[in-house]
């Protein structure tokens, strides 16, 4: 432990700004020490330990005047001393300063690496407008809204060199490099995340191929990472779980879709829209928890006595369908006699997500009453 310690120390002496604070570290305490002895020798009653706090008030050029030299040697001392203080503070400013731009600029270029943990990677920037939309939308997530962010992508809009400022100032890191490749995921620190959001653009379809790949190589070294993807091509969507890809959705599909149904009943999007966004009002949730983790579910009941149930509580839901997690199969507006099995997950709008766990209790007393 202490040779690794040592070699680190080392690895950091090696670096050019960390010789240069040391450099003058160390001639800071020499002049301290220097000015201290002179004082203590020429002035009158003047301890060493005094010399010490006149040299570092001088130095530091606060100048408190409590002890002042009155000897020439003691006051051409003070001069020196003075100068040099206001020297070395004006070096150390200019490389913290120096530092701070170099990080700056690395992180604007993607060249550095990302150490932290239970992290967001956002794979692709196909446009800014759109980068900055996702980002909008994870702000108001109850889910990912404190997540750190990571943007990874091979190539900016308009074949930019950095990535903009006011997309640096949302995110956490920054790493330029092929998605697929994996030492660009390793520089994402891509073991330690807590998902991945594969983007994609209408105009590359090649890119849904990138994009299935990198969430591929995800899902077999660190299958613990949730990755959804969005897809230009439907063939791509149908191949998701081939891969072990957590979930997608295909642009194309969505979009003709809700254009025919506005086609139909013209206003239909703000309602679809006010649904898929997170800034407000209601939204969509699958429930966490299958029914086979409620407490006392032990009888069969139906999804109808389910929305009773509901109601009859004031629960601040609305029960869409169920998903079940073993065909895993969609089932939207079933016919209330349904019984659900312990592997359902409920579909629900609600405006924030419902502990079904933590009230399961009290909902399964209520059916029992009913049946």
């Amino acid at each position: 432990m202490y040779f690794y310690t040592f070699k680190h120390v080392l690895r950091k002496l090696r670096q050019p700004e960390i010789r240069q604070l040391c450099a003058l570290g160390l001639i800071f305490l020499f002049m301290i020490v220097v000015f201290a002895s002179v004082l203590s020798t020429y002035e009158k009653d003047l301890t060493f330990p005094d010399g010490l706090w006149t040299a570092y008030i001088t130095l530091t050029t606060i100048g408190y005047g409590d002890i002042s030299a009155a000897t020439p040697q003691g006051r051409w001392t003070t001069v020196v001393t003075s100068i040099l203080g206001i020297g070395c503070f004006g070096v150390l400013t200019g490389v913290i300063l120096e530092r701070a731009m170099q990080r700056r600029m690395k992180k604007m270029k993607g060249e550095g690496n990302y150490t932290g943990n239970g992290h967001l990677i956002i794979v692709n920037v196909p446009s800014y407008p759109e980068t900055t939309e996702l980002l909008k939308e994870l702000d108001y997530s109850p889910d990912f809204k404190d997540i750190p962010r990571v943007i990874v992508t091979a190539n900016l809009p308009n074949r930019d060199k950095e990535l903009p400022d006011f997309l640096v100032r949302k995110i956490d890191a920054f790493i330029m490099g092929l998605p697929s490749a994996l030492e660009t995921l390793q520089r994402a620190n891509a073991d330690q995340a807590k998902a991945c959001v594969l983007t994609s653009s209408a105009a590359d379809p090649a890119m849904d191929d990138t994009n299935t790949l990198t969430a591929g190589l995800i899902e077999k070294n660190w299958p613990q990472v949730v990755t959804v993807m969005t897809c230009s091509r439907n063939e791509t969507l149908n191949n998701l779980s081939t891969f072990g890809i957590d979930g997608g959705i295909s642009t194309t599909d969505l979009q003709m879709g809700l254009l025919v149904q506005e086609l139909e009943d013209p206003g239909l999007y703000q309602i679809y829209r006010e649904l898929s966004s997170n800034a407000g009002g209601n939204q969509i949730y699958i429930s966490h928890s299958a029914l086979g983790s409620w407490d006392s579910h032990d009888r069969e009941f139906s999804i109808g006595s389910l929305k009773i149930a509901a109601i009859e509580l004031k629960l601040p839901v609305q029960i869409l369908g169920i998903q079940s997690e073993e065909e895993e199969k969609l089932s939207l507006n079933p016919e209330n006699n349904l019984i659900l099995t312990p592997t359902d997950h409920i579909v629900y709008m609600s405006r924030k997500r419902f502990d079904w766990l933590k009230n399961s209790g009290q909902i399964m007393q209520h059916i029992a009453k009913m049946l």
